[in-house]
């Protein structure tokens, strides 16, 4: 992930998705562009939190993503 957002950047673009009945991994994984017009008040910087959220739901590094770090190849964090 090269964008950096902060946790509460993510947990209100999640509050949002959520709302708008994408409320799991499978869901998140199918938002599609027509999709986003479901999600009341989305911004451009929320728009590239779901294209990142996606990628790091389908490269299992949730944890990672929602901690707003890098991981490094050991498992370390990078700041």
């Amino acid at each position: 992930m090269s964008k950096k957002y902060t946790l509460s950047n993510i947990t209100k673009l999640l509050e949002k998705i959520f709302n708008a009945g994408f409320i799991d991994e499978k869901g998140i994984l199918a938002i599609q562009l027509e999709d986003l017009e479901k999600i009341p008040d989305i911004s451009s910087t929320d728009i590239s939190i779901i294209i990142d959220l996606k990628r790091a739901i389908k490269s299992k590094k949730l944890i990672a993503f929602l901690s707003c770090k890098e991981e490094k190849k050991e498992g370390k964090i990078n700041e």
